[in-house]
């Protein structure tokens, strides 16, 4: 599979993070605070899961695009650093590591022109939730954009 790839400039996710490996409960936090508290400078109700890898753990935080980083306390913002992406679609019905495969064999394959790029250090990923996500049901897409740089 070929992926999309596109630039895009620094995003701020305002959100909650946590524990990589309790992100179910990561999202509830989200969804609760978004529901009592809100946030009135998102873009758009599209969701973002930032997952940042730290040798066999990982943390991650979920949330929504914003215009500036006025939110509530409660929320924290993460800063996306404008980046190249290769987007890989998943469905999730199949399950979210069904394109893990694909994907290393894309990175193994372009890796003359690309490098995975990191935060502080961390390889992270982006999951992006738009209207294709349509939870576990069969025909629900999550794009998984994987952050480049050229070489």
């Amino acid at each position: 599979m070929q992926p999309m790839i596109f630039e895009l400039g620094e995003l701020l996710i305002a959100g909650v993070s946590g524990d990589g490996s309790r992100t179910g409960e990561v999202w509830e936090r989200f969804m609760e605070l978004q529901e009592t508290i809100g946030i009135t400078n998102k873009l758009s109700d599209y969701g973002y899961e930032i997952r940042l890898y730290h040798g066999d753990e990982d943390t991650v935080h979920v949330g929504v695009s914003v215009a500036n980083s006025d939110v509530d306390s409660e929320f924290t913002i993460f800063r996306l650093p404008p980046s190249t992406y290769a987007a890989f679609e998943v469905e999730v019905a199949r399950g979210y590591d069904s394109e893990n495969e694909n994907m290393d064999r894309w990175l193994e394959a372009n890796k003359e022109k690309y490098e995975q790029r990191t935060i502080d250090g961390s390889y992270y990923v982006v999951e992006f939730y738009d209207e294709r996500f349509t939870g576990d049901e069969e025909g629900s897409i999550v794009e998984i954009w994987i952050p480049l740089e050229e070489k």
